[in-house]
């Protein structure tokens, strides 16, 4: 199969990181991969068996302005087409989903990683209604592939124009990840016990209920903020952390390139979002061997802690809740069997569902 993914751009970011994971498995399972990218805005190291195309469209611009560019990439997909033709092309950054929902072509399959059932459920009415609209628009006649169930079963509630859609859970290299956990740490880690939070800094994330509930708990552990993100919502993070009186124990710290042997070195691992798409770095602290407590927020994070981490998931997410199953986890001595939980994320079993889903549309 000649198989592409219609990105924005090549950064480090989730979206790009999980097409690279799945372009790699889906080489090693003998298939043909593409990265057609918007601009050549590039962060991700590339391997030269990835074709990367470039089409200079403008990226992150508004609907009406960015669906004008779809004949540049349906000329440029039919050229290609004549050389060998693709025969899926993943697309999973809201400006390529907005191009290609004016193309009609059921080889052009919505990869989800978002879902937006708590800003929904927040809207009027009548945005309501704009917003099924929209959707419907968007997903007419495509397959769609979502990171969770919770967010297929979003979508499914408030339209039926898709023509399928499928839960496919994203993909961990777990061999790699063990390995970066090992790499050597800087003495500020090595000294130090601590707790963490490693992702964007962005309000939906909720810093500042992790903070709270950090000030009631018992345990004597440090917490590390790790990430990069809006400098407005990281100020006001830190004057909280001055206001609890807590500035000698909790760090923001900027993100490192690689996390894993930060989170390894961690007593656990906390989330504490308003909303996920799957919650992807619950699945690299378990594949860490680094227990983990999450608020129970839609979706992914219920679907990841099954079986003895569901007791360490916070059902109403209030500080005092939240340190209590800190403390729980900190101060008891439960056996967790990670493998159990994070083996089912294997990349080459997540690319081998998504070639079985490929050759049922063909």
């Amino acid at each position: 199969m000649r198989i592409g993914f219609f990105l924005r751009d090549l950064k480090i970011e989730g979206v790009q990181v999980v097409a690279l994971r799945l372009a790699k498995e889906f080489i090693t399972l003998g298939h043909q991969c593409d990265f057609i990218c918007l601009d050549a805005e590039k962060e991700l190291e590339i391997g030269t068996d990835i074709n990367v195309h470039v089409l200079n469209i403008p990226k992150e611009i508004k609907y009406k302005k960015i669906i004008k560019y779809a004949p540049i990439f349906s000329k440029w997909l039919y050229k290609e087409d004549l050389k060998h033709r693709f025969d899926a092309i993943l697309c999973a950054h809201g400006d390529t989903i907005n191009i290609v929902s004016v193309l009609d072509d059921p080889r052009f399959i919505i990869q989800q990683h978002s879902c937006d059932k708590t800003s929904y459920e927040s809207k009027n009415y009548l945005k309501k209604i704009k917003y099924r609209l929209k959707l419907s628009k968007k997903v007419n006649k495509k397959h769609i592939i979502c990171v969770s169930k919770g967010m297929a079963d979003f979508i499914s509630s408030i339209t039926s124009s898709y023509l399928s859609i499928t839960t496919i859970y994203n993909p961990f290299a777990i061999d790699e990840i063990k390995s970066l956990s090992e790499k050597p740490l800087d003495e500020f880690f090595l000294k130090n016990d601590y707790i963490c939070y490693v992702g964007r800094l962005a309000t939906e994330k909720r810093l500042e209920l992790l903070i709270n509930a950090y000030a009631l708990i018992n345990k004597e552990v440090k917490l590390l903020i790790i990430g990069d993100g809006c400098a407005e919502y990281k100020d006001s993070l830190l004057r909280l952390i001055n206001k609890l009186g807590v500035s000698n124990k909790v760090f923001i710290l900027p993100f490192y390139n690689n996390p894993f042997a930060i989170i390894k070195k961690a007593k656990a691992l906390i989330l504490t979002s308003e909303t996920e798409g799957f919650g992807n770095v619950l699945v690299e602290a378990l594949i860490c061997h680094t227990p983990i407590v999450s608020v129970d927020c839609y979706s992914g994070p219920a679907e990841i802690m099954t079986g003895q981490l569901r007791n360490y998931l916070v059902k109403e997410a209030e500080p005092k809740n939240i340190a209590n199953k800190i403390d729980e986890l900190l101060l008891g001595d439960a056996a967790l069997d990670f493998e159990k939980v994070y083996i089912k994320f294997e990349s080459t079993k997540i690319a081998k569902q998504y070639i079985r889903l490929f050759s049922s549309f063909n």
